[in-house]
């Protein structure tokens, strides 16, 4: 079996033109297709083509984030290795393969075992007639394609051609050729080199490399760079290859190669747009990082991006945030944008909260109070929603004052509304849950106003896959996730010891009916007559509509002495709240439970949880490893996973740690600031 790994970043429509020729290819192959932290839609509609391909054998495999080409295919490799495959090819996402193309490969080096890495011939996709690559030669880091940009009867009528170089566009390999981590490519650099610096590793050991002629795929060659971009791929383009020489054959030749490739990178940069007033100092940066570094980042490829042509940081940016002040989100938002260096303006409808702000370095107010509290407001209504257009001129006022680089709208129909109204852009439009889930299904006239928002939004951001999903009926536009991260050092496992030996049943969340805490009662009152043995305690966290009804529920099953009702507790006291509980539960009967926040900061503080089949708990829950998913509405499934936990404390503690692993592979906060500020800069 060949393992074939693709990957995808932020281009699922090449990515799925890709497999489509894959369906018709011949052989004995898996495809490993790796989304490499997509900030887009991506995932949802390779999710969606495999569910709907059970023709052809792919594993998905996501990754929290953009991790390069290089680390990217590895991580492929790693997961693909485990299935023991006889032989390896990566293949870029932008290609459409022929159907014999592996089947001819394979045959070839059957034949001839000497050549232990191989590539097919491939044709530009855009002119089927006419060769991009054939290979190459590599002499002294540099590369020459052969045949290039030549038709099919240039080449001589032969099988194959010897090769020292080869793309990582399309490289078939054994597994000999892995390393002893099972990787192929170096992770010295984060974006362009792995081909040469492997190519350099081939030649220098000896390893036969040859491209097969009757082997063909089509590529999608770009060539069209984004001008803001272009200064910053050309600095990293040249300080790849001035660190790979200068690792691969040493400071002498590095020296001489430098000074011989000084006219070359000068009129490349020239060609390229660079003003003349800028080359020198351009150049001269590019020479002196190239003698301190031994790896080019991520960092460094922003860096460079963020420098342009003059190598001067074009700063901070100024990004104006329409939110409800009084919400801890938004809190939390505001100052991880001001704590990033940019400049922040918060405009609320809301005055709540304000001294907290005003502690903040870089942060300004615009505060007005039309409702009041408006997390106590019903403003879901036609006419509650109008309400929303009175402060329209004095945040056309502030825009014009603040002179935003950005505006945020969070909440994509009422602050959304707004920002739309405002007429600014770039706008961006982040939907927090019953935006997504409950306000286009109010009436037609709703659905429609959410529409027109996403449709005047320059980009959409979800803070789950599942409401991704949910709002792609409502637009075309790709729809970016960034979760809510949590600090994993405030919300960390309890180490000190429990006072008392009750174990602590808990959860944290608003008293509303959709939230099911009348299923966690009786739940509860389960778990209770049938552990008679056990000291057991259910403590409730959260104040709402619900609570005299539920302290009713609680009375009549007679739980007074083993119930509490904390009411509402400070953010500030949370963290200390779960981590002291022994299971974790919430118990949502509503589908538009967009991501599960508290469950995710139970996780993180080492709790088993048992959550509901909402979506967002789904999404962020790995069932039957961090805790339990059960069916909603359904009391006697949730008492039977919770007495399991309390009755088996080593599986307790050891969902507990899986819980806190998972968080911090993918939910760790400062990741999800990481993410927000990427999303401003791309819009920016």
């Amino acid at each position: 079996m060949t393992a074939i790994i693709i990957l995808n970043w932020n281009n699922a429509d090449d990515t799925l033109s890709c497999l489509d020729s894959l369906v018709n290819a011949k052989g004995d192959f898996r495809v490993y297709l790796v989304d490499n932290g997509s900030a887009d839609n991506s995932l949802l509609q390779l999710e969606h083509w495999i569910s709907n391909h059970q023709e052809i054998d792919v594993v998905l495999i996501p990754l929290d984030k953009n991790y390069g080409f290089a680390s990217g295919n590895n991580k492929g490799i790693a997961i693909a290795s485990k299935d023991n495959p006889d032989s390896y090819l990566l293949l870029n996402n932008d290609t459409e393969v022929t159907p014999d193309f592996l089947t001819n490969l394979k045959a070839f080096q059957t034949k001839n075992p000497k050549y232990k890495v191989l590539t097919p011939l491939i044709y530009f996709h855009g002119c089927k007639s006419k060769i991009w690559n054939a290979g190459g030669r590599l002499k002294f880091g540099k590369r020459k394609y052969y045949y290039s940009n030549q038709s099919a009867s240039a080449i001589k009528e032969q099988e194959y051609i010897p090769i020292t170089f080869v793309t990582g566009c399309a490289l078939f390999f054994q597994p000999e050729i892995l390393d002893e981590n099972k990787q192929i490519f170096t992770e010295r650099f984060f974006f362009g080199e792995e081909d040469i610096e492997f190519s350099m590793r081939m030649k220098k050991i000896h390893t036969g490399m040859a491209c097969v002629l009757d082997s063909v795929i089509y590529h999608k060659v770009s060539s069209s760079i984004s001008p803001l971009s272009l200064p910053g791929k050309l600095y990293i383009y040249y300080l790849n290859r001035f660190v790979n020489i200068r690792i691969h054959y040493g400071l002498f030749f590095f020296y001489i190669w430098r000074l011989l490739s000084l006219c070359a990178v000068v009129k490349g940069v020239l060609k390229n747009g660079c003003p003349r007033v800028y080359v020198k100092g351009y150049v001269k940066q590019l020479y002196k990082e190239s003698l301190k570094k031994d790896r080019v980042s991520y960092d460094d490829f922003v860096s460079a991006l963020e420098r342009g042509w003059s190598g001067k940081p074009r700063g901070a940016k100024r990004i104006m945030i329409l939110s409800d002040s009084s919400s801890d989100h938004t809190k939390r938002w505001v100052k991880a944008t001001a704590e990033r260096g940019h400049t922040v303006a918060l405009f609320s409808l809301n005055d709540s909260d304000l001294d907290y702000y005003q502690k903040i370095d870089g942060v300004k107010i615009y505060a007005h109070s039309i409702f009041g509290n408006l997390k106590d407001q019903k403003t879901n209504g036609t006419i509650e929603k109008l309400n929303y257009l009175k402060p329209l001129l004095n945040l056309k006022r502030s825009i014009k004052e603040f002179k935003p680089n950005v505006v945020h709208a969070h909440y994509a129909t009422s602050y959304g509304l707004l920002g739309v109204l405002s007429g600014f852009h770039p706008l961006i439009i982040s939907l927090w849950g019953s935006d997504a889930y409950l306000f286009p299904k109010v009436s037609f006239l709703h659905r429609k106003l959410l529409e027109f928002n996403f449709s005047k939004a320059d980009r959409i951001l979800s803070t789950s896959h599942c409401m991704a999903r949910e709002v792609s009926q409502y637009t075309n536009k790709n729809i970016i996730v960034t979760p809510f991260g949590v600090d994993t050092d405030r919300f960390s496992p309890f180490d000190g010891e429990k006072q008392g030996k009750e174990l602590i049943i808990g959860t944290v969340k608003s008293l509303s009916a959709i939230y099911g805490l009348d299923t966690l009662i009786d739940a509860f009152d389960i778990v209770v007559r049938e552990n008679p043995e056990l000291k057991v305690q259910l403590v409730i966290a959260g104040d709402g509509t619900e609570r005299k009804n539920l302290e009713a529920l609680v009375e009549r099953l007679g739980l007074t002495d083993k119930v509490t009702f904390l009411g509402r507790i400070p953010n500030t006291e949370v963290a200390e709240l779960l981590s002291r509980m022994d299971v974790y539960v919430a118990l949502s009967r509503s589908n538009s439970e967009s991501f599960g926040v508290a469950a995710v900061e139970a996780m993180s503080c080492g709790v088993p949880v048992v959550v509901s089949d909402a979506d967002g708990f789904m999404e962020v829950v790995p069932n039957e490893k961090a805790g339990y998913i059960v069916p909603r509405n359904d009391a006697g499934a949730a008492a039977e996973k919770i007495s399991y936990l309390l009755n088996n404390h080593e599986a307790a503690v050891e969902m507990g740690n899986n819980g806190r692993l998972h968080v911090l592979n993918n939910y760790m906060w400062e990741n999800s600031v990481d993410t927000m500020m990427d999303v401003y800069k791309m819009t920016i």
